[in-house]
């Protein structure tokens, strides 16, 4: 679908005229017009305005191709595809950035932004200038940098003030070098921590079995993120920050019924006492 058709739904997603549309990007009319009709394509920063004022990831935005490289965003081709752990080829990875399940360097997204940048331009046509905005708005979507990303953006300040830095930054480079299948286990384990949460409550008793698998599950995925499991201290100060922070209830809470995120700091305390 090219950008006009898009842009021409987006807009009818979310109810609004070319007129309202228009305001909200500090445009005129005329100008939402000639895109809709093909005429003319907005460049990258607008395109990132647009983005954000109708909450469509730029990425649906942008005439991006089926297959594109996780980590850097280039267009794969058949030959370009790296592999995962069983040697077979990838389509979520190219073969400079992954190779046999691993990532092939660590980088930083700045970094990466700064090395392949350049490339772009000279492959499109397009300025430097423009290229670094079109990977500072894409990358951070793809599936390498988008947890840490997303981290960063709802809880970053709260987290560098409680627990530093170092501790923050090296949390990050886990997430950033840990490989597709580690990754799935994740977010699998993450799921499941939220239906076991809804057993456990189901059960009323913060010290029942059902609450203790969910305790070990809990700090196995923490551990996943940070890359170790925690120490009891810093574990449970992690959990009653969660009380603190109004994202974080909502996100057990919601899901599992109100409640749900004081019940687990009480299964954590428990299981700390008992060990």
């Amino acid at each position: 679908m090219a950008f006009a058709e898009k842009l021409i739904a987006v807009r009818r997603v979310h109810h609004l005229t070319q007129e309202q549309l228009a305001a909200k990007l500090f445009v005129t009319r005329q100008a939402v017009s000639r895109w809709e009709r093909g005429e003319v394509t907005p460049g990258i920063d607008m395109m990132k305005l647009i983005a954000a004022v109708t909450g469509e990831p730029l990425s649906h935005l942008l005439e991006m191709p089926e297959h594109y490289c996780q980590s850097c965003g280039m267009i794969l081709t058949p030959g370009d595809c790296g592999t995962d752990a069983t040697g077979a080829t990838t389509e979520h990875y190219c073969k400079w950035c992954y190779d046999h399940g691993q990532y092939t360097y660590d980088t930083t997204m700045e970094a990466m932004i700064e090395d392949c940048a350049p490339r772009l331009a000279q492959n499109t046509g397009m300025s430097l200038d423009e290229a670094v905005s079109l990977m500072g708005a894409v990358l951070p979507q793809l599936e390498r940098w988008r947890t840490v990303q997303e981290n960063e953006e709802r809880y970053g300040a709260e987290a560098r003030a409680r627990y530093g830095n170092e501790a923050i930054d090296a949390a990050n480079e886990t997430l950033l070098d840990m490989d597709p299948q580690t990754w799935n286990d994740m977010k699998e384990l993450e799921r499941a921590i939220l239906g076991q949460l809804s057993i456990a409550m189901g059960i009323g008793d913060p010290e029942s079995n059902e609450a203790r698998k969910l305790v070990a599950m809990h700090r196995r995925w923490i551990g996943l993120n940070w890359g170790h499991e925690p120490q009891n201290e810093a574990y449970l100060s992690l959990a009653h920050g969660y009380l603190a922070d109004r994202r974080f209830v909502d996100y057990y809470d919601k899901p599992c019924g109100t409640g749900a995120t004081a019940f687990l700091i009480q299964a954590i305390e428990s299981s700390l006492t008992r060990a």
